[in-house]
């Protein structure tokens, strides 16, 4: 390890402190985790890490973390503090935040950053070379106009001495922010254009008074030197001229006020709209499993088709969408040929307990990089869910949560949040409906209620998001552990079925499979909330009846899951509709109508069946041009209750077919089989091997190695990894015109110089070129 590296920091790092930077950092925990130090500083140091670790940080952090960046090598606490104009402790809390999310470290009384965070930020504040360095190649003749300009007394002074003046007066940062500030527009404008590099010089730019060009005024203010001809704007400059446009203040972390609210309401609270939106997700699935949910063209759920649903389901229409995206998210629905239906997780779910059901559903909407309450528009249009977007809030979402913890007011975090997330892009009235959409949803879920995190959503904020500081973070990690920690407040509520005079069924609890599948045949949803309402009817009695079950069965079936004995109301009613069933019927010619004489005559002289042209054939015979299907459908819309027959004339049992999906990519049984190693084993494994001695490169490594050179050792083991067992990594290619995409891919053979690949951006098979793959990062 070099001296003074990243990689020799992190090495000297006692145990707990490592483990709390492992924890801040869970994406370089993904397998294959990095061998030693040396890769470890690698992944840390991934473009990829770097932005979702920024993500994480507050605005004081970013601002120092900035002013690190402007500052350059010789930056220290003092220097930086000066720059911003904040206190050196609290310049301290915001590097300590910094270091602690291994976005900077210390060393020998200087601070650093990872080499392309500060090659990012050096990009915003542009410039070029140091003053230092300009004047080795400047005449003295040049340089003394420059110095006198800025104040320095040049008589008698040799060059070496004059530039030791000269950059001991630019390095005063402040004190050039004040000349560059001075400066009139069009050369501000003017050292705007050099400091990002276009072009060094341009023939009567901006002409100023008398024939004077912006970059006369640039040297008549001592900002810019004449360099073979040339001017030249110095890096110290440069900085000077971002400063002017920056807001650069430490504040501090604003003061949020604590949440007023009792604790046993809020409890209560989080419970019901817990086991709310536990029944609505069922529910949801529970259709979807039966008649699979209408998808578009291009994927998801269109806007009609979710009105139908929440209709049929007497779900409100943020409930349903919020349901649809967090299934999918979860792993729990999937697309079929058909729309979306349950995935083979659907069953195994379904028999969970509360508290394990919830905490799937919660860490899929916590993970999850959009709003579903609020989704972007892309172009004009929204992208229906369950489709997946590039979004901030996410991102967003979690600083909220992360900023309320402790009892503190949710709704005042979210008035903060440009401090708690300075990076999350959104303008004008966007910011707020983000906020507010994070705040409702989370009441959806149970993590918020009254305006204060909840028990659950303090546990989910502890188990999924906890950073350096968070000792308890991964005490049982993941959906397991935030399971188990919320199983005292999410309990098991014994199914409980009245049925009622007035022909509906009252269910408290959570509804078991026999009841959700027998209310879903024979009944009707009403209404939901603390309490289900379904109600029978004759419409929906016979739709059992179609189905094949028959009277006895469906009285049987009430009464085993009834708290009460069956109503005679709903025992009439089911004997009436079984005694109605099948006097009519309709075998499959194309077709023909089989009833009583009487039954026959009525049905022809019912107005509203004149469209399917019957005809009387025989006395108990009815013809018709049109299909078993059509015609069940109208004679059941006109009040009969026909059953189909085959042409032997047995009766046709109207089977509902199950459907099933394959469980989408990203579910979290997916990301499982990638595992995330917990951070104190890491951190254990590291100390013992910081070298990463133990293990030799595989043979794919090495070949990849040689094919791409370019690429970090850590970079190196990830793709060897992805291609050796068919895994997804993240990869930035650029390709032979130069262009860069970030394209998702799973590797599946190496074929010369080629990485043949499937390309989930293009969603078909593509090679790629080794050499041309600029970073990888896993997927997980």
């Amino acid at each position: 390890m070099t001296a003074g590296s990243f990689a020799e920091y992190l090495a000297g790092l006692d145990e707990a402190a490592l483990t709390g930077l492992l924890r801040a950092r869970p994406d370089v925990r993904i397998e294959p985790v990095p061998r030693g130090f040396e890769q470890l500083a690698q992944r840390l140091s991934a473009p990829e890490s770097l932005a979702v670790a920024l993500r994480s940080v507050d605005r004081d952090a970013i601002v120092v973390g900035q002013a690190v960046a402007a500052l350059g090598s010789p930056a220290t606490v003092e220097s930086v503090a000066r720059l911003v104009e904040a206190s050196e402790p609290a310049v301290r809390v915001a590097l300590d935040e910094l270091c602690g999310r291994g976005l900077a470290w210390p060393e020998a009384g200087t601070v650093h950053l990872p080499e392309r965070l500060s090659e990012h930020w050096a990009a915003e504040i542009g410039g070029g070379r140091s003053l230092a360095a300009i004047a080795r190649s400047a005449l003295l003749a040049d340089l003394r106009p420059v110095a006198e300009a800025l104040g320095i007394e040049t008589a008698g002074l040799r060059k070496t001495e004059l530039v030791a003046r000269l950059v001991e007066v630019v390095s005063d940062v402040r004190a050039m922010v004040d000349v560059v500030r001075a400066l009139p527009a069009p050369a501000r404008d003017r050292v705007d254009q050099l400091r990002h590099g276009y072009g060094l010089y341009y023939h009567g730019y901006a002409a100023l008074g008398d024939a004077k060009s912006a970059d006369r005024v640039l040297a008549a203010s001592g900002l810019a030197v004449r360099v073979n001809n040339r001017w030249e704007v110095p890096r110290e400059v440069s900085v000077a001229a971002w400063l002017t446009q920056q807001d650069l203040l430490v504040t501090g972390r604003p003061p949020i006020a604590p949440a007023t609210v009792e604790t046993r309401a809020a409890l209560a609270t989080a419970q019901a709209a817990a086991q709310d939106l536990l029944s609505g997700v069922t529910a949801l699935l529970d259709e979807a499993h039966s008649n699979s949910i209408a998808a578009l063209k291009k994927g998801g759920v269109g806007q009609r088709e979710r009105s139908r649903l929440a209709s049929r389901l007497t779900l409100p229409a943020d409930v349903l969408t919020l349901g649809i995206d967090l299934t999918y998210a979860a792993g729990l629905l999937g697309r079929t040929d058909a729309g979306y239906a349950p995935t083979e997780q659907y069953e195994r779910w379904r028999e969970e307990p509360p508290a394990r059901q919830w905490a799937e559903l919660a860490t899929a909407w916590f993970t999850l990089e959009h709003a579903p309450t609020s989704r972007e528009l892309q172009g004009d249009k929204e992208l229906p869910p369950p489709l997946p977007l590039a979004s901030a809030a996410g991102a967003l979402r979690r600083a909220l949560l992360r900023a309320a913890r402790n009892g503190l007011s949710v709704r005042a975090a979210g008035a903060q949040i440009d401090w708690f997330f300075p990076l999350h892009g959104y303008e004008g009235a966007q910011l707020p409906d983000k906020v507010d959409a994070a705040v409702r949803e989370a009441e959806l879920l149970g993590v918020v209620a009254a305006d204060v995190l909840t028990d659950c959503g303090e546990q989910l904020v502890a188990v999924l998001d906890g950073g350096p500081a968070d000792a308890d973070a991964e005490a049982g990690d993941g959906v397991d552990g935030l399971a188990e920690r919320v199983a005292d407040v999410l309990v098991e509520t014994p199914c409980a079925v009245i049925l009622q005079s007035d022909l509906t069924a009252v269910v408290s609890g959570r509804p078991t499979v026999a009841v959700a599948r027998l209310l879903g045949t024979a009944a009707v949803s009403e209404a939901r909330g603390a309490a289900e309402v379904w109600r029978f009817s004759p419409a929906s009695v016979r739709a059992a009846f179609d189905a094949g079950w028959t009277a006895e069965r469906l009285r049987t079936e009430l009464a085993a899951v009834s708290a009460r004995p069956v109503p005679q109301s709903l025992e009439y009613l089911v004997a009436d509709v079984a005694r109605q069933h099948g006097k009519v019927r309709v075998r499959g010619m194309r077709s023909c109508v089989v009833a009583d004489e009487t039954m026959i005559t009525e049905i022809l002289h019912t107005r509203s069946l004149a469209k399917l042209s019957l005809a009387r054939v025989a006395p108990t015979v009815l013809s018709s041009p049109y299909e078993l299907d059509d015609l069940l459908a109208r004679l059941r819309a006109a009040g009969f209750s026909p059953v189909a027959e085959d042409a032997t004339g047995t009766v046709i049992v109207e089977q509902r077919q199950e459907h099933r999906a394959a469980a989408p990519r990203r579910s979290l049984e997916r990301t499982a089989a990638r595992t995330r190693l917990d951070a104190a084993e890491l951190a254990k494994h590291l100390i013992a091997d910081p070298g990463g001695e133990d293990g030799a490169p595989s043979e794919t490594f090495e070949r990849l190695a040689q094919l791409g050179p370019g690429l970090t050792d850590a970079e190196l083991v990830l793709l060897a990894d992805a291609l050796d067992h068919e895994r997804d990594v993240l990869i930035t290619y650029r390709n032979k015109t130069g262009n860069r995409t970030v394209r998702e891919i799973q590797p599946n053979q190496l074929y010369g110089r080629w990485l043949v690949s499937w390309c989930y951006l293009r969603d078909a098979q593509r090679e790629f070129t080794v050499a041309n793959i600029e970073s990888v990062a896993p997927v997980g």
